[in-house]
């Protein structure tokens, strides 16, 4: 899949080919539709919140759920 890597601590963000993962137990798979950008992820870029890194910026994401493991009984 492709994502919008951050490498370093005011690097450039770099689209880059990764693994799709896996959901684990109690979680769903979402094919992300859009997402955005918010102030929590540039204070990430900026180094001013402390995330490990390289990172996937952009938690607030629309989509559609792709996949739901055995485990989980509602969505």
């Amino acid at each position: 899949m492709k994502a919008v890597v951050l490498a370093e601590v005011g690097g450039q963000l770099t689209l880059e080919d990764i693994p799709t993962p896996q959901p684990r137990a109690g979680e769903v798979l979402v094919q992300v539709a859009a997402c955005g950008v918010c102030h929590t992820d540039l204070h990430v870029i900026k180094g001013e919140v402390k995330f490990p890194l390289p990172c996937v910026l952009g938690h607030e994401i629309s989509g559609v759920v792709a996949e739901v493991p055995a485990d989980v009984k509602a969505i």
